[in-house]
């Protein structure tokens, strides 16, 4: 259901040489993203460490995590409404959508992170049945673990250990998740060595054959890619889901723990 587009985003690599103190509309042209990248541009501020606010790519890269997060909250909650699933795919998921929606709030909250858009088109082809929706989380986790690479690279980067560190366990979660919804559908869930980054995905099942992508800005065409919309209508046939109303039937399962990282 995914498939990968081009984008012009800077990449990690090109963005070695580039200074905290660009100005938004240098980082925006430089990035060359549309209207949703320039929802998640921001002036620069001074750095801080977790619990302030960021600058520059640091802070596009949890920008566009907030605003990816916002999709996979209310993907994975929708879908216990929409979706038939035996009662261990119900803990499962339901466990996933709130362990996204944790991820939400630390990178708005501890992390000042501001979403593009708390409105998303979805196609209703994900919540067609069981196979459908872990066909569309296998591919969709990859292009999370690949966007957390990309911003732990980022963090990393420009001197904020601690923010890099939350970004490898953020890593580690998404990979959790796919590794889960392979096993749903009968594939192999420990399939990697290493987590994959922008290389060609050799893994049988969802996702085979498409590369990955080097700035943060790719995560967001590679879901616009499959039909999502980020505060506009999306090229699948779907709806508009609103992150505020879905996130109150977000379940909070007792057994989730470490919601936060340290």
């Amino acid at each position: 259901m995914f498939e990968r587009i081009g984008y012009t985003s800077a990449s990690v690599h090109e963005l070695e040489g580039v200074t905290r103190g660009l100005s938004r509309r240098q980082l925006l042209l430089a990035g060359g993203v549309g209207a949703v990248g320039a929802a998640l541009g921001v002036a620069p501020r001074a750095s801080a460490q977790i619990g302030g606010h960021f600058s520059g790519a640091t802070q596009e890269a949890i920008n566009v995590a907030a605003t990816v997060e916002v999709l996979t909250t209310i993907v994975t909650t929708t879908a216990l409404q929409k979706v038939t699933l035996p009662q261990a795919a119900i803990d499962t998921v339901g466990a996933a959508s709130r362990e996204e929606l944790d991820h939400y709030l630390v990178l708005t909250e501890q992390f000042g992170g501001h979403a593009a858009t708390h409105r998303v088109w979805v196609p209703d082809a994900l919540f067609f049945d069981p196979t459908s929706l872990f066909q569309t989380l296998v591919v969709g986790e990859q292009i999370c673990i690949n966007l957390y690479l990309v911003a732990t690279t980022v963090w990393a980067q420009n001197g904020h250990v601690g923010l890099a560190r939350a970004g490898a366990e953020l890593v580690g979660n998404e990979a959790v998740h796919r590794a889960l919804a392979r096993q749903a559908l009968g594939l192999q869930p420990n399939d990697r060595a290493f987590m994959k980054y922008n290389q060609l995905d050799q893994a049988d099942g969802p996702g085979r054959g498409t590369t990955g992508f080097t700035s943060p800005q790719g995560a967001i065409q590679s879901f616009q890619a499959a039909g999502i919309g980020f505060g506009a209508q999306g090229k699948a046939p779907g709806a508009f889901y609103d992150f505020d109303t879905v996130r109150q039937h977000t379940p909070n399962p007792s057994f989730v723990n470490t919601p936060e990282p340290r």
